[in-house]
């Protein structure tokens, strides 16, 4: 199959007009055209409909533009990181991350680094431990930072960089949860702010409930945990966060820490590599370097 075909099929799902993706291209609409009708004959299937205002993938065409976008997403990191690898003048480290582990962490970490190395440039995307995770095994990203409980499987090797606290807090609407200290059972009674079940605070949260034999059902479900507190702040719920990143929202008084009659469970963040994939010189002087700091 020929590299060009893909080539253009992704300029063409990109810009969802034959016409836009030549001039991208700098050739001509027939010839996108052809190129398409050539890939759609050597494939078997429909890639794209006409839609009201360009063209439209079939089911099939955007099947194959995910898997087509991520193979050359994974060609242009290899480039970069040939052009790269020489040296630590220069280079580009891909670095995915949760939000925990990039305040906990992974920020510190990079601007110790770049002092050492002020060539080096980043690429980091933030999301869950288990998409990190899967960026990993795709090589879309050279190290990823994610925090307890994650489930590594194989091929990936990890380091555990440090461990934090997590807290319950609470809003000004709930005066009484101020004084004294309180149980899990007495906080299940509350309305909750919780994680989608897809995150790793969800899961952590979820742990400790079911220790005490209990069954959260949330009043609000987010997908990130920063926006815990402004929605504990109004009164949503009560939640439960990592310290580090409410230290603005209890400085403030928009929340309140509880005070518990045991102390929450700590997590850690960890980085994790892939065995699969080699690493650019860059990126295996920073995961040593991460490494080192955790001793």
């Amino acid at each position: 199959m020929n590299y060009d075909y893909y080539r253009v099929f992704l300029a063409v799902g990109k810009r969802g007009s034959f016409t836009r993706a030549a001039e991208e291209l700098y050739t001509s609409q027939p010839a996108v055209t052809r190129t398409i009708k050539n890939l759609e004959s050597e494939l078997g299937v429909r890639l794209f409909v006409r839609g009201k205002k360009g063209v439209e993938f079939t089911p099939e065409g955007k099947r194959l533009y995910d898997s087509v976008n991520a193979a050359f997403q994974l060609l242009e990191k290899a480039e970069g990181e040939v052009a790269d690898s020489a040296s630590l003048e220069k280079g580009t480290i891909a670095l995915g991350s949760t939000i925990t582990a990039l305040d906990e962490f992974l920020l510190d970490f990079i601007e110790s680094f770049r002092l050492e190395h002020p060539g080096i440039k980043f690429k980091i995307c933030t999301q869950s431990s288990d998409l990190t995770i899967a960026k990993l095994r795709q090589g879309l990203i050279d190290i990823g930072f994610v925090t307890t409980p994650f489930h590594e499987g194989e091929g990936l090797s990890s380091v555990i960089l440090k461990d934090f606290d997590n807290i319950v807090i609470a809003g000004n609407g709930y005066p009484e949860l101020k004084a004294g200290v309180h149980s899990i059972p007495e906080l299940a009674k509350y309305p909750f702010v919780y994680l989608s079940s897809a995150m790793q605070l969800r899961e952590y949260t979820d742990v400790i409930f079911s220790r005490h034999g209990i069954q959260i059902s949330p009043l609000v479900e987010l997908d990130s945990a920063s926006t815990i507190a402004p929605m504990v702040a109004k009164n949503l719920g009560i939640g439960i966060v990592p310290k580090s990143l409410v230290r603005s929202a209890l400085a403030k008084g928009s929340v309140f820490q509880v005070a518990l009659d045991e102390p929450l469970p700590r997590r850690s963040v960890a980085m994790l590599r892939s065995l699969a994939f080699p690493a650019s010189y860059a990126a295996k002087r920073f995961f040593e370097k991460a490494k080192e700091s955790a001793k």
